[in-house]
């Protein structure tokens, strides 16, 4: 029998070991391809085809490739040491049947050869199956005008291969000088040497959680200092969940079997017995992953909630997608509205609503005060649009926004104080009981009956606030205010309005320049906006699954790895009478803990992470950032419940 026999048959009989190894280079491999075929896509590289888009996405790319490579190298380095390390009492043997120290070295070479190659080979196929859904995703994502054909780049296929090859093997090379060169007997004592009990540093104890409270502390008060208090938050924060695995875990282990009534209650003698080695032999890795998985939650929140809020906003300022105010008649007269419906025909554009209605000119004769903080954001509070009742409730179903009725003398306000991003919502008229409104040289006082952020109309130049007003009372002003006078109000919304751009330019351009016309539009700046944070959002939800694959299975692998030793503790168990479900219910609560005591800090460093971003933009995205912490919980379930399952199925089976 050859070392290589030897080696596949050692892979074979230990695939549980292996399995999240294997899983975890294939999606490694993956990713980089599939990355990699986009980059080399010559639809993709030929600047006069895809433009600035396409160059934006493949360096984006481009440095994820790097990315990729570089945490690649650093879980790999770590799984291949800690294989090696648990594996002390086989090299032992191996040692005894006469085996010299560089034909173990070869033995284990030989071992990651086949899982590499193994996984090189699954990476490529599966990428080559995914890269078509990948192109049409960035197709649709980045409103690109020309479709990124399916090709299978031999470049992307050698360069993919060749990487891979020489990383896995390089390090695996690298690795296997750690092999210790101990005697036989040493080696075959493997991990049956005794443990001392873990103690804690009631310093580093205290330090841990007054590293963390300073951080987070810093974290919430700093607002816009963020960027410059940014280095001593991660260097506390960072500092104390070191302390916090290392020493406090070990504190609050041995204060909980310190209580008698909770140590001697069923399996909790068992657990904490157990537990308090795990936290303690498992602390380096416990914060490595907390703080990959506070990167990477911070990461894949922070783009998606600023997507988000700015997506929100601007449709707080422009719920239509173009717009039309013309002062007086005259815009049918010209048939820009025919033109415009042309234009958007003629490049495909459905139209979902199409919205025509008359406002009136107010000027507010009493200007509320504005707190003399809240002055660089220079809201308007005296010119005024005003418009009917039914009108704004037709407008306010289309946007599921909530209807209002009103009686005559009353008034409600859609204000437009905020801007995109960088300032915070804020009524402007809540202090007022009356509203005096200026219209047509007459002012007429309202009764204030309440105020909303952002309208049914999109915003003008002047930002313009809207006022409400009964059906009756509305008729009445238009009847004596000349023709001339109205503003005459065209909305339309657009299906697919971020691949609108081209006909939104061209019907820009036929739009005469002079007072009487004003035309609003939202998608040329948005949709370029939109478009660079999905692109970093896709790219990012690839990179967010690979880090979170990696660090779930270097759990995976430090549980494994410790399974020869936790197997003889059960088996012993099991002779004083332990039953299965005691066994089941043990190795439940310490995989509980394992796993989840990562995510809980991650997910409370991560919320103080997004409360200082929330107080640098001024703005609250709290709820975007639990959807996705919300997913990322999901996904740490599923990994919980498979790990538990395979790790208990080999105690069973070793038992």
């Amino acid at each position: 029998m050859t070392l290589r026999d030897i080696a596949y048959k050692n892979i074979k009989g230990n695939f549980n070991r292996y399995v999240m190894y294997y899983l975890s280079n294939t999606l490694v491999v993956m990713v980089f391809f599939i990355f990699a075929n986009f980059i080399f896509n010559p639809t993709v590289s030929s600047m006069g085809t895809l433009g600035m888009k396409g160059v934006l996405a493949a360096n984006t790319m481009i440095v994820c490739e790097v990315l990729i490579l570089v945490f690649t190298f650093l879980f790999t380095f770590y799984s291949i040491s800690n294989f090696l390390k648990s594996r002390e009492k086989e090299f032992g043997l191996l040692s005894m049947f006469g085996l010299t120290k560089p034909e173990i070295r070869r033995y284990v070479i030989y071992e990651n050869l086949i899982v590499s190659f193994i996984s090189i080979i699954s990476g490529l196929l599966i990428g080559i199956l995914f890269s078509k859904l990948f192109f049409m995703g960035i197709t649709v994502i980045m409103v690109l005008d020309v479709e990124v054909p399916f090709l299978i780049s031999i470049k992307a296929l050698a360069i993919t291969a060749l990487s891979f090859i020489v990383l896995f093997q390089g390090i695996s090379f690298i690795v296997t000088f750690r092999i210790k060169n101990n005697n036989i007997a040493e080696l075959l004592k493997g991990a049956r040497v005794a443990q001392p009990i873990p103690k804690f540093s009631v310093v580093k104890t205290v330090l841990a959680i007054l590293f963390i409270v300073i951080g987070y502390g810093l974290a919430v008060i700093s607002g816009g200092m963020i960027i410059l208090t940014m280095f001593p938050v991660l260097f506390f924060t960072v500092t104390g969940t070191y302390f916090l695995f290392s020493q406090f875990s070990v504190y609050i282990t041995s204060r909980l079997k310190r209580n008698r009534r909770m140590f001697y209650n069923g399996t909790n003698m068992i657990t904490l017995s157990q537990i308090i080695y795990k936290l303690k032999d498992n602390a380096k890795v416990l914060f490595i992953v907390s703080i990959l998985g506070a990167i990477t939650l911070t990461a894949s929140a922070s783009v998606y909630s600023v997507q988000q809020s700015i997506k929100a906003k601007t449709q707080l300022s422009h719920p239509h997608d173009i717009s039309f105010m013309e002062k007086g008649i005259g815009l049918s007269d010209m048939s820009i509205l025919q033109k415009a419906e042309e234009i958007l025909e003629k490049n495909g554009n459905e139209l979902s609503y199409k919205n025509q209605f008359i406002l009136l000119n107010a000027k507010n004769s009493d200007k509320p005060i504005v707190e003399e903080e809240k002055q660089y954001r220079n809201p308007n509070v005296e010119d005024f649009y005003v418009m009917s009742n039914s009108d704004y409730n037709i407008l306010a179903e289309q946007y599921n926004r909530e209807r209002i009725t009103l009686t005559e003398g009353k008034v409600y306000v859609n204000s437009y104080q905020f801007v995109i991003m960088g300032a915070e919502d804020q009524l402007l008229f809540t202090n007022n009981e009356y509203l005096n409104l200026i219209i047509n040289g007459e002012s007429h006082k309202f009764k204030f009956i309440g105020e909303s952020v952002g309208g049914v109309v999109n915003v003008d130049r002047n930002k313009s606030n809207v006022a409400i007003i009964s059906d009756a009372d509305f008729e009445r002003l238009k009847a004596s205010t000349p023709k001339e006078e109205q503003i005459m109000y065209y909305g339309y919304n657009i299906k697919d309005w971020q691949k609108s751009a081209n006909a939104v330019s061209e019907i820009e351009s036929i739009v005469p320049q002079n007072d009487k016309i004003y035309f609003s539009e939202k998608i040329s700046g948005f949709a370029d906006i939109m478009q660079t944070t999905s692109l970093f959002l896709f790219v990012g939800t690839f990179i967010s699954i690979l880090f979170f694959i990696a660090t779930g299975s270097i759990i995976y692998f430090k549980m494994f790895n410790e399974i020869q030793k936790d197997r003889q503790e059960f088996i012993s168990l099991k002779k004083i009478g332990m039953t299965e479900g005691e066994t089941r219910k043990i190795i439940s609560i310490q995989t509980f803990i394992v796993f989840f005591l990562p995510f809980i800090v991650t997910f409370s460093h991560a919320t103080f992470a997004i409360i200082a971003l929330s107080n640098l933009l001024l703005d609250n995205i709290t709820i975007y950032f639990l959807t996705i912490a919300a997913i990322y919980l999901v996904f740490q379930t599923f990994y919980y419940v498979f790990a538990k399952t395979m790790y208990t199925k080999q105690i069973r089976n070793l038992g």
